[in-house]
């Protein structure tokens, strides 16, 4: 016989059959969804990550490392290529590797930095007066002179002579001349020169001491100081300011040429007179010393007169001066004229001529 099954059996048995479809679905979407994630930050930018995941297991999955510093000598020279290794670090400290991340966290990799060595300063007192680098005047002092070394690597970071005591100035002037030679100007200053039995100092520009090289090889007959006042002259920008192979080659090559005619340059006077330490090293290196003035009469003017140019010489001078004129740069007319009277106005004050 055919069993039969009561209506109220059929609806249990419907949703029963409901039930379980509900809940294997329910199911399969819990288990699409994977494990619950949380959110941090990885140098500033969002990450998800499944809940328990370690500091550890992170930094080793996205390959996290901070990069090394090194220690540099103080030429830039690697001492040490890990000196300061650098880390990465969890809400601002160093955590546990093993350290659970939680919502909110955030990791830094922060990168070691490169350092210099130390220094050390080494000050040795000289024996004997020396004068002033940059000097703006003649005289001498008791002096000491300073190395500053790399603690580490002994190399030499810088060299310098400084003054400790009151400079003493003779009773003597220096007449100098900038921007030659200049064709007729400087043989004129130099007949000038001549017929007063006066000496004098000559910075010359390397370009125009190639183009005249008769001028040159007369100034240094005639025993006047010859120098070095780099080979072009550049004025913009400042000589200072200019990239360290320009300062080099701009100081090294005219010493090439002078010293053709003479001894060897001792002496840099830089255009404009711009200068800081690392021309002043520059010219150390190079065997000179820098030469700066103390009297400027503005000669180069177009309205300066020789009475003008005469005044402001005699007016400004005293024992040790340095005279800052010109030769070359253009029309010296005005100087010549006014040279004579200043030579004479120089030693009326008992004060003597004298080349550098």
């Amino acid at each position: 016989m055919r069993r039969t099954v009561p209506q109220a059996g059929l609806v249990l048995l419907a949703a029963t059959a409901v039930a379980v479809i509900v809940g294997l679905t329910f199911a399969a979407g819990r288990l699409a969804e994977g494990p619950p994630l949380i959110g941090i930050r990885v140098n500033g930018e969002l990450l998800h990550v499944e809940v328990g995941t370690t500091f550890g297991e992170l930094v080793r999955r996205e390959d996290l490392h901070a990069r090394a510093g090194r220690l540099l000598d103080v030429e830039g020279d690697i001492l040490q290529r890990r000196a300061d290794p650098g880390e990465v670090l969890l809400n601002g400290g160093p955590p546990s590797r093993s350290a659970a991340l939680r919502a909110g966290d955030s990791i830094e990799v922060d990168d070691g930095e490169d350092r210099t060595e130390p220094t050390v300063k080494l000050v040795q007192k000289l024996p004997t007066p020396v004068a002033p680098n940059p000097a703006s005047v003649i005289g001498t002092s008791e002096a000491e002179d300073v190395t500053v070394r790399g603690k580490l690597s002994g190399k030499v970071l810088r060299e310098f002579t400084r003054p400790t005591g009151k400079l003493h100035r003779p009773r003597e002037v220096a007449l100098t001349f900038d921007d030659g030679p200049w064709p007729r100007t400087t043989a004129k200053i130099l007949d000038v020169l001549a017929r007063h039995k006066a000496k004098a100092s000559f910075f010359v520009v390397g370009y125009l001491a190639e183009r005249y090289p008769m001028l040159v090889r007369r100034e240094v007959n005639s025993g006047m100081t010859v120098a070095n006042h780099s080979w072009s002259h550049p004025a913009d920008p400042p000589f200072r300011d200019l990239a360290s192979s320009r300062t080099s080659a701009e100081m090294s090559r005219p010493n090439e040429l002078i010293e053709r005619y003479g001894d060897p340059v001792r002496l840099f006077r830089p255009p404009g007179g711009s200068w800081d330490d690392d021309v002043r090293q520059t010219a150390a290196e190079l065997g000179m010393r820098l030469v700066l003035w103390d009297v400027d009469p503005l000669d180069w003017r177009h309205s300066a007169t020789p009475k003008q140019i005469t005044k402001r010489v005699l007016s400004n001078v005293g024992p040790g001066s340095i005279v800052l004129l010109h030769d070359g740069g253009g029309d010296a007319r005005d100087t010549i004229a006014a040279l004579p009277d200043i030579i004479k106005g120089i030693r009326k004050q008992g004060l003597k001529l004298v080349a550098l």
